[in-house]
């Protein structure tokens, strides 16, 4: 996008036709490539001189006679301590810390036969010299006994087939298995190799499995692994635009599960979504509210998707609330909330003179990504309705940046109307949602979303603006984020959303 140092005016002649879609926004700005780094974190203690060399070899020529005992459980090779290695794996080894791996992980198995992207398959692995498990911080071993099958993220979890080994024995290897079928050893993978470590942990040299799906368990079956505590909400720093939510608003929160939704709820009050009245509506701990039926899909549509369903999208991306943050909501028909309503729908529609009477609020309170524990994000969509009148609020705080894909915005049933916000279709730009607006109110969107009396009109009317812009204008990118933000300005005046706008023309008057 070329930019110019002095501002351009220009009188641009659009004409305002009333059809049926709306148009898809474009990002407005662009922020350089910020992507979460997943690389796992390299442990070298201070006392030692030699630094860590990621690249070791697969096999080592081990010193001394190998004894091999043969028993019908398992093969187990056994060696005297190194002395070819020239350094030593208790103190030289790549932290892996992945919840996906715990062998509490269960999966649904009708579930995952249709989502295999989510499943953890170790084949794709680029494994590098020795590793040490840790789950939440707490150091944990692998499973040396048969794992159930869907557990640990995968089809066939690996273990340990074999005993772990004493300090004593030094490097031995040891044989892996991948339950499948019923059989604890349906699978059987490459060996590796594993030392016992003063401190009583093991290190673990993992090698690319021959088959997918399997991952390398993280037996937690046997430990009390720290739970993850959630700050009370009373002391959450949640942005003043945010309606109450948590315990102290009475929320009801969603079950802790991925793509989970909550129950059906009942409204206290029809709402009104262009022309379709609908008396429930489904929480999906994904990002986003859907009326007939609970949705678990984790990709987004894009939009417009010509779907079957309508679809009211505050961040819809792969959110997990297992590990990190709460998905709620509660309703209100009295109340100081209601009257908060009255006063911001109000302020962002100055017409007509509107009385709230029923609100719904969702929130998405420091939820992390799916497999991005880390991470935090935090959002809510607003539900206000009073006579036949419909508005929606997307209130968002810290959004994480995320390789996931990404959408916030609205459609309907065969996308007569949808909106796509500003730069919510990139992960890597998805944190400015916190300073966007449309009702210039940073980190809000707002929305009429009743439909309005003149959504059927054709007129074709034509709007002259001055405008002063930074940006090059013949360019149809930067084009279509103005002709975005002319919509919302219109739209606030009583114009319906599915009005389209399309530039005629752009004549520069200066600098």
């Amino acid at each position: 996008m070329r930019l110019s140092l002095v501002s351009q005016h220009l009188l641009v002649f659009l004409s305002v036709l009333s059809l049926t879609r709306a148009q898809t926004t474009l990002a407005q700005t662009t922020f350089p490539l910020i992507t979460p780094s997943m690389a796992p974190t390299t442990i070298t203690p201070a006392t030692t001189t030699s630094s860590l060399t990621t690249t070791i070899p697969a096999a080592t020529t081990l010193a001394g006679t190998a004894t091999t005992t043969t028993t019908t459980a398992a093969t187990t090779t056994t060696a005297k301590p190194l002395t070819a290695l020239s350094y030593d794996p208790c103190y030289n080894y790549t932290v892996l810390d992945d919840l996906r791996r715990a062998t509490s992980n269960q999966l649904q198995s009708s579930y995952y036969a249709r989502y295999t992207s989510k499943l953890l398959c170790d084949t794709n692995v680029n494994w590098v010299g020795w590793y040490r498990l840790f789950i939440r911080g707490q150091s944990v071993q692998m499973p040396d006994t048969c794992v159930d099958q869907l557990s640990c993220g995968t089809h066939a979890p690996l273990w340990l087939n074999g005993t772990h080994p004493q300090i004593e024995d030094g490097v031995v290897t040891r044989n892996v298995c991948g339950h499948w079928w019923n059989n604890c050893c349906g699978f059987q993978s490459n060996p590796i190799r594993v030392k016992a470590c003063p401190g009583n942990y093991y290190v673990y040299e993992f090698v690319r499995p021959n088959f997918c799906y399997g991952t390398y368990c993280a037996d937690v079956r046997n430990v009390t692994i720290n739970n993850h505590t959630v700050t009370p909400e009373s002391t959450l720093a949640a942005p003043a635009i945010f309606y109450p939510f948590g315990s102290a608003a009475g929320d009801t929160n969603n079950t802790a599960i991925e793509d989970g939704s909550s129950s059906v709820i009942q409204l206290l009050s029809p709402f009104l979504f262009f022309g379709r009245t609908y008396r429930q509506i489904y929480v999906n701990n994904n990002g986003y509210l859907t009326f007939n039926q609970p949705s678990n899909e984790y990709v987004p549509y894009s939009f417009p998707t010509q779907g079957s369903q309508d679809i009211i999208a505050g961040l819809w991306t792969d959110l997990d609330n297992r590990v990190r943050g709460v998905v709620s909501y509660q309703q209100y028909t009295s109340g100081n909330v209601l009257t908060r309503a009255t006063q911001d729908i109000n302020k962002h529609f100055p017409s007509p003179n509107f009385y709230a009477s029923w609100v719904f609020v969702a929130t998405w309170n420091k939820v992390a990504y799916y497999a991005l524990t880390s991470t935090e994000t935090s959002f809510q969509v607003v539900l206000i309705s009073g006579r036949n009148y419909s508005f929606i609020l997307m209130n968002y705080g810290d959004i994480a940046v995320t390789g996931h894909p990404v959408e916030a915005g609205y459609d309907t049933a065969n996308s007569m109307d949808y909106f796509v916000i500003n730069g919510s279709i990139n992960g890597s730009l998805i944190s400015n949602l916190r300073n966007s607006s449309n009702v210039n109110v940073p980190g809000r969107w707002a929305f009429r979303v009743d439909g309005g009396s003149g959504s059927n009109k054709e007129d074709i009317v034509g709007l002259r603006a001055k405008l002063s812009s930074f940006s090059d204008l013949t360019d149809t990118g930067n084009v279509q984020v103005v002709l975005q933000q002319i919509k919302q300005e219109l739209v606030k005046y009583g114009l319906p959303n599915s009005v389209e706008l399309k530039l005629r023309k752009v004549q520069k008057i200066k600098p």
